[in-house]
Formats: structure tokens, C-alpha cells, sequence
């Protein structure tokens, strides 16, 4: 087992705050998911999210005009200058005050911000002879608030910015001759949209009472040139500067329209695409408008949700409009000619609580507090189908074995099969009369062969069926090889059960505290049990006797509560796993619980082999490590107090941890509600307060020599491998173990000669063979070449491999991973 996994996407989150944006291109959204951004390429149906994350939930982001370039800013100002191409940071400024609203000039070469009461234009990195990553331009004074929106004329000479005082001001880069600030006001409420139309300096600006006023420039821009350096023997500059005020620059006030009335309650949002002069705005209730201009024609009304729309764009052609609805996390992406979707998005609307990889590892099923089960294709991840069926929270989701149908089980106590082929709803077990009003909080499914082929759900009462427990049962476990029944509970113990012979429990394990959770290793011999003390214990099921432990609650500690008066590490002691997964290899047990840490721990050695951080997210609760006593007042927590100037109101309940269901907002603790590993073994998921967030392993990391000596190096290899004998240069890259020379090596032998190198390989270099094999067709481009490798070792080996297969079942899941998407790639062709 390798520890190489890195942060790899985020799912069942496709959009919190903030602005989303087009690339240049007009084939990719880039949308804010809290502090990280993700990325949603709509001409190859893929998502991915950038692996950098800024403090707190990214409240603006701006993109340079040839998708270089990317700035995003938090709710505090704080602000990350990174690659867009290369997905690096580059670079960490503060602004030191909340920004509304960042823009990139259309040459790219000045970044204009709202400050405050004030705008600043920084030069933009990479347009001076020294990479300086933020050089202050100019700041720009005048208005008497906030300044709320931004946008600049063609030329990027000039840039006109909205704001709180409801007026509207018109700046030029540079001084001018004939051009001096323009205020323009008459509105009554905050300007929330303003935009040049065209190549002009004629401008509108939008109030979010809905009144349009639309302005006309007495000069064109070409007319307007820079100021020029009086000379010292200039004795007429008096009579100039006469003659220049006549000149100026004026703005009059040409029309002034209302939007309808009836269609809207407050505009939240716009945007204006400046090719085919067509406004778009946005509603707080969920409608939008196209409008032509600078005639104030309406082309079409609709109402895409019943939520406020707090983010509109449109793509280079004008054709694609997409829109972000905070409220419920949704992303929508419409084209208004033909009145379609091309994306259409949305993360669970509360709580995700639990998850589950599908047998191949191709899709993952997510359960939530929203009483949504949830599907999502790993490879693309994007959500594909939505199971509304349930009333209650979802407490647990699994695949059958054959991955065609997924069962759910639910607080409303009922659980549900939906079929995949036909996505609609196969089954349901509803409670009796006799167990009416149990709560389902646990489901476990295992098929054993073609005979068996149960379901156990677990209660929050005593069992009804399986009757022993003296408490709440907490957790259930199928073993995959025998018909064995195992259940964690409250009463401190764990109990075995042969379900099809006898209702009384084979083997009775006792602990020393309340079992939380357990897994069962994939093999079926070992049990691992967290309790709520802490501690990781690991039993032999056949003996039932425990062979290992780890204490675990020192892992745990990071991360306290704004209202706590102790630090992170003393924290700790209350604090326990809530879920368990073993690695496919049964090695490794991945555990995460009330934290924002993901432990991975080494059963045999009982030791931690490594820790994940799943988010850096400052937004959320329980992620500070110390007490900040420039935080704390008489009153308590400055997080805590009301703002008076503030919406929010940060006071929560007592004991209340996902937030208050009453008006007042809270901020979310960060947990791990659930971890899986991957079938494949080549990526493990957890689904956190964030979302569903997937980690991978990166093979290239890894150096992991097989019988290595000084006679075996790359030198050597290569020279083998010239010399055309091409197993012996094929055993040696595999002992050096070396992924691009393995990669070179392979690829060196020609298609003619795969057979006889296969023939030659031992039983060891198969195994690793095939392990190369199956990760390359993941990503390589040569498909036929690799597919031969394939069927040339399972026609050699393959009564071998299936000998063995337990010890390489997640390679051959890996394998049956890629060759399905190769297959469904294909079949859309």
C-alpha cells in the first residue's frame, strides 16, 4: 500500500458564492466552491477542481483575458494570484478590506478592485520587466461608499464603477487632456451593474430597484488623448486651459426605463455581453432577463428557480448564460436560443452523511441530510441522476454486487432500491405495524453468491429481528466470504451472527467502551471497531479474540470551536472515529470522524502511516488550533457577536453542530461523516461538511525498488534495451520500479513481441505487469497497444491470475474501471 494520494476533485459541491466566470474559449466554467475553485469543461463533460485553496470562502474571482492568469478573493480580502494552465499558486496579497468586485482590463495588462470607498488599479504580472506580482497603478477617490462594481471600456483607457451612494463614476487610467472624473447620479437605491456599450464610451448603469439609465458621451474616445507635459516657456497655458474646458468631456442622461414590476422583487446580478449588446439580469426570486440594447428590448423572461440568482456570465459568443444560486448550491448553464441546458448542477442541499464506490469504482452514491441519494461519475464528476424518493435524512447507501441497483435506507424508515438502467425507484421495504416509527441509521448489503442475496438494516431502537443488543446499534458489517452478520452498538460490544442458521449471536465481543463503528476487512477475517474513546481495536473474527489496537484520539486533535475555551489539543479527548474503510489490500484502515483530519493507519505495525488535512477552510468552525485572545471579549467570541451593520447572526443553539434550523445562520463545524477507499485502490473519498472530496494516488511519487542491487540502474537498462533483449530490460525497470522508465521500456517493445516477453515473465513481474497495464489505460493515449498487453497476459497467465485474484482483485477492478469508460467513450462516438 502507497501513500501517495494527493488531493485529486471535489464533488457533491458545484457552487457556494461568489462570481463564476467563462474561460475565453467559452468551453469552461470556473465556479467558486468555498475556498477552492473548480473548473467544469462543458465540451468534454469533465470537472476538476484547482488543488489550492484560499482562507476563507472565495467571495470574488477574475480570470485574464487569455485564461493565464487567475486572481481569487476571500471574504477578508485575502487574495491568491495563481496559473490557470499549469493550476499552480503563485502568489498570496492582502487587500486588506472586502472586495465586491475584480476586474482584468481587456489588453490584461491592469487589474482594477473595489477598496472600499475607493478603487485601485494594480499593473497586472508579467507587463513589467521584473515579475512583480501586485505594483500599485493609481487609487482612485470620490465616491461617498462602498463601491460595488466594476467595468472597462474597450480601450482600456477608461473604467466606470458603481456604488453604494448610488451613483455611478467614470475614471480614466491615466490623466487626460479634455477628461476629468464624470459622476453620473439620478438613482435611488445601490447601482449594482454599470457597462460601457461597445467601442464607445456611452454607458448604462443599473440600480437594484430595477431603473436602467442609459448615458451618451459628448466625445468619442479616439478624440480623448493623454495629458501633455507643459513646457516651461509655454505662456499661453491660461488661455489653453480655457479653451480645454470647453472641450471636456460631458455625460447627459439620453433614457431612463423600468424593468417590469411583476416579474422581479430586487436585481441581483448582471451581466452585459458587449459583441451582440445583450443584457442579462438577474432576480431574487429566481427569474432572468435578456434585454437587446441600447433600445431596451426584451427578448425573453423565464424563471429558472425559486431561489435568489446570485451570479450571471455569458461565454464570447453570447450564446451560453450561466447562472449560480447560492442559496441552494446549484449551477445551471442555458442556452437561450434553443432554450436548453448544457449543465445543470447541484450538491446536496444540507449535510452529506454517508457514501459508497460502486463495485468497479466508476461511480460513488452519496446520501444527505436533504433526502437526496445522489449519483456521481468519478471520471467526469459530474452528478447523473437524483433519487428524491425519501422523507427523512439518508443514513446509508451501497451497491449491489453487480452494480446495477443501489439501496438507501433512511430516517423516514424505509429503505429503497432505485435501478440504474432504468433510474426510478426498483423497490421499497417500508416499516410494519409493528415496527412503525424506527428510524433506519445503518445499511449493509453483501451479495454471497447466486443463493444469498440480503439486506440488514440497523435502528435506532433495539433490534426487532436480530434481538441481543441492549442499545442502539451503531454499525453493521457483512462478511464477504462467510454468512456472517457482524454489529456494533452503544452497549460496549460487538456481536457475530450466522444469520441463516440461528437468531441467537455466534460470538459476542466485548469492549471498553460505546462502539461508534466498524469494517470488515475485505478478506473477512478481521474486524475493526472504533469506539468512543478513541481507540481503534482490531479483532480476529473466527477466534474472536483482538490482535491489535491504536490509539487514535491524539490523531484526532486539531481544530477547536470559536466558543471553546480550550485548545485544539485538549479538544481532542472528546472527540472519537465515526467512520471506518479498509484499503483494498486490507493493510491499511482509512478513519475519519468529528475532525477535519483523515488518518490512515498500518494494521500490522499499529502505527499512522499518514494524516490529511481535508480543508483549510477558515469559514468553517472547529479549524482554529489555538485560543486568540485578540478574539476574545466581555461578551465572548467576536465571531460570535452580532454586527450590527450584519445580516448574519452567528448565535447557535446549545449542542446545535449543522446549524440552527430557525432565521439565524451559524457557521458549520467541518467533520468527516464517511471514508471509502476505491475498489481500485487508487483513490479513497470522505464526505466532509465541504462536500464529497476525492483524494488519488500519484504513482509518480513513488519510488518503491523490488530486489534491487548496484548492477540495476537506469544506465543499464537502457542499454539492455537497446541491445533488443527486451524481457531482461522489462525485469529490470520492474526491480528498479521507476514508473517512466517502466513506461519507456513498454512502449519500446513492439506490438509483434508482446506475446514472447509475456511468456517470459515470472508470476511476480505479472502481477506487476498487470498493475502497470491496468493504471496506464487510465490516462494513456496508446489504447490498442495497452488492451494488447491485456489480452496477452490473461491468455498466458490467466489461470494463474484467477488462482491469485484475491491478492489482485483491486488491480482487476482497476482494469474493469478504465476498460468501461474506454467502452462507454466509444459508444457515444
Amino acid at each position: 500500500m502507497k501513500f501517495s494520494f494527493k488531493f485529486s476533485n471535489l464533488l457533491g459541491t458545484v457552487y457556494k458564492q461568489g462570481n463564476v466566470e467563462f474561460t475565453t474559449t467559452g468551453d469552461c466554467v470556473v465556479s467558486p466552491v468555498g475556498n477552492k475553485v473548480s473548473v467544469f469543461d462543458l465540451k468534454n463533460n469533465k470537472s476538476w477542481t484547482l488543488p489550492f485553496e484560499n482562507r476563507l470562502n472565495i467571495k470574488r474571482l477574475c480570470l485574464s483575458p487569455d485564461d493565464t492568469t487567475l486572481i481569487t478573493v476571500d471574504e477578508e480580502g485575502r487574495c491568491i494570484l495563481s496559473n490557470f494552465r499549469t493550476k499552480c499558486a503563485i502568489h498570496y496579497f492582502n487587500f486588506k478590506k472586502p472586495v465586491e468586485d475584480i476586474r482584468f482590463s481587456p489588453n490584461g495588462r491592469y487589474i482594477a478592485v473595489t477598496h472600499g470607498k475607493h478603487v485601485q488599479v494594480w499593473v497586472a504580472p508579467g507587463h513589467t520587466k521584473e515579475f512583480a506580482p501586485f505594483v500599485l497603478h493609481r487609487t482612485y477617490t470620490g465616491n461617498y461608499d462602498d463601491t460595488m462594481c466594476i467595468d472597462w471600456s474597450a480601450d482600456s483607457r477608461f473604467f466606470i464603477v458603481g456604488s453604494r451612494d448610488m451613483t455611478a463614476r467614470i475614471y480614466s487610467l491615466d490623466p487626460m487632456e479634455n477628461f476629468k472624473p464624470v459622476t453620473l447620479s439620478g438613482h435611488r437605491n445601490t447601482v449594482v451593474g454599470c457597462f460601457f456599450i461597445g467601442n464607445t464610451l456611452d454607458a448604462f448603469t443599473i440600480g437594484s430597484n430595477g431603473v436602467l439609465l442609459l448615458w451618451k458621451c459628448s466625445t468619442k474616445p479616439e478624440y480623448i488623448e493623454p495629458r501633455r507635459k507643459p513646457s516651461d516657456d509655454d505662456d499661453e497655458e491660461k488661455e489653453k486651459d480655457e479653451d480645454d474646458s470647453q472641450s471636456m468631456v460631458k455625460y447627459t442622461r439620453e433614457a431612463k426605463h423600468h424593468f417590469e414590476k411583476e416579474n422581479f422583487t430586487e436585481i441581483t446580478s448582471c451581466t452585459f455581453h458587449k459583441p451582440s449588446q445583450v443584457l442579462i439580469v438577474g432576480f431574487s426570486n429566481g427569474v432572468f432577463t435578456i434585454h437587446e440594447m441600447p433600445d431596451f428590448n426584451l427578448i425573453q423572461t423565464l424563471s429558472i428557480s425559486q431561489k435568489t440568482i446570485t451570479s450571471v456570465a455569458v461565454n464570447p459568443t453570447g450564446e451560453w448564460l450561466t447562472f449560480g444560486c447560492a442559496n441552494i448550491g446549484q449551477l445551471l448553464v442555458w442556452e437561450w436560443q434553443s432554450e436548453t441546458y448544457i449543465l445543470k448542477q447541484q450538491g446536496h442541499y444540507y449535510d452529506m452523511n454517508i457514501l459508497a464506490y460502486s463495485p468497479d469504482g466508476n461511480y460513488i452514491a452519496t446520501g444527505g441530510d436533504d433526502a437526496k441519494v445522489k449519483l456521481w461519475n468519478t471520471m467526469t464528476g459530474f452528478c447523473f441522476v437524483t433519487f428524491h424518493e425519501h422523507s427523512a435524512a439518508v443514513t446509508g447507501v451501497v451497491f449491489n454486487s453487480n452494480g446495477q441497483v443501489v439501496l438507501s435506507s433512511s430516517l423516514d424508515g424505509t429503505v429503497r432500491a432505485f435501478d440504474l438502467n432504468r433510474y426510478s425507484k426498483d423497490k421499497c421495504s417500508d416499516r410494519d405495524d409493528k415496527g412503525a416509527g424506527t428510524q433506519y441509521n445503518s445499511l449493509y448489503r453483501k451479495s454471497l453468491d447466486l443463493e444469498y442475496n440480503s439486506e440488514f438494516t440497523g435502528t435506532s431502537d433495539v433490534l426487532k429481528v436480530l434481538a441481543g443488543h441492549e442499545a442502539p446499534v451503531s454499525g453493521l458489517a457483512f462478511n464477504p466470504t462467510q454468512p456472517f452478520l457482524v454489529s456494533g452498538s452503544w452497549d460496549k460490544t460487538v456481536k457475530v451472527w450466522n444469520v441463516f442458521e440461528s437468531k441467537i449471536s455466534r460470538e459476542t465481543l466485548d469492549l471498553t467502551s460505546d462502539v461508534v463503528t466498524i469494517a470488515i476487512r475485505p478478506d473477512g477475517k478481521e474486524v475493526a471497531v472504533s469506539t468512543l474513546d478513541g481507540t481503534l481495536t482490531f479483532w480476529d473474527i473466527v477466534s474472536a479474540v483482538q490482535v491489535k489496537s491504536v490509539d487514535g484520539h491524539r490523531d484526532l486533535g486539531g481544530g477547536r470551536r470559536a466558543q471553546d475555551m480550550i485548545t485544539a489539543k485538549s479538544s481532542s479527548f472528546g472527540k472519537c472515529f465515526s467512520s471506518l474503510c479498509y484499503s483494498a489490500d486490507g493493510q491499511c484502515v482509512l478513519a475519519g470522524g468529528r475532525s477535519k483530519f483523515v488518518c490512515i493507519y498500518h494494521v500490522e505495525q499499529q502505527i499512522l502511516m499518514k494524516r490529511f488535512q481535508v480543508s483549510g477552510n477558515k469559514s468553517f468552525d472547529a479549524m482554529q488550533e489555538y485560543i486568540r485572545s485578540d478574539r476574545m471579549t466581555d461578551a465572548g467570541p467576536v465571531d460570535l457577536i452580532d454586527d450590527e451593520d450584519s445580516d448574519k447572526e452567528d448565535i447557535s443553539l446549545p449542542g446545535v453542530t449543522k446549524g440552527d434550523m430557525s432565521s439565524r445562520t451559524t457557521k458549520p463545524e467541518i467533520r468527516v461523516k464517511s471514508v471509502q477507499f476505491s475498489p481500485t485502490g487508487r483513490a479513497w473519498s470522505a464526505a466532509t461538511t465541504e462536500g464529497l472530496i476525492i483524494y488519488s494516488l500519484d504513482a509518480s511519487l513513488v519510488f518503491d525498488p523490488y530486489d534491487l542491487d548496484t548492477d540495476v540502474t537506469p544506465e543499464t537498462t537502457r542499454r539492455v534495451l537497446a541491445k533488443g533483449e527486451f524481457s531482461r530490460a522489462l525485469v529490470l525497470s520492474f526491480r528498479l520500479n521507476e514508473q517512466d522508465l517502466v513506461r519507456e521500456v513498454v512502449e519500446s517493445i513492439k506490438s509483434c513481441d508482446i506475446r514472447l516477453v509475456v511468456q517470459s515473465l515470472s508470476e511476480v513481474y505479472v502481477d506487476k505487469m498487470l498493475k502497470f497495464v491496468s493504471g496506464e489505460l487510465e490516462s494513456s493515449r496508446h489504447l490498442e497497444f495497452y488492451l494488447l498487453w491485456c489480452k496477452e497476459l490473461f491468455t498466458v497467465h490467466g489461470q494463474a491470475i484467477k488462482q491469485r485474484s484475491p491478492n489482485v482483485m483491486h488491480v482487476l477492478r482497476t482494469l474493469q474501471k478504465n476498460m468501461t469508460r474506454h467502452q462507454e467513450d466509444l459508444g457515444q462516438l
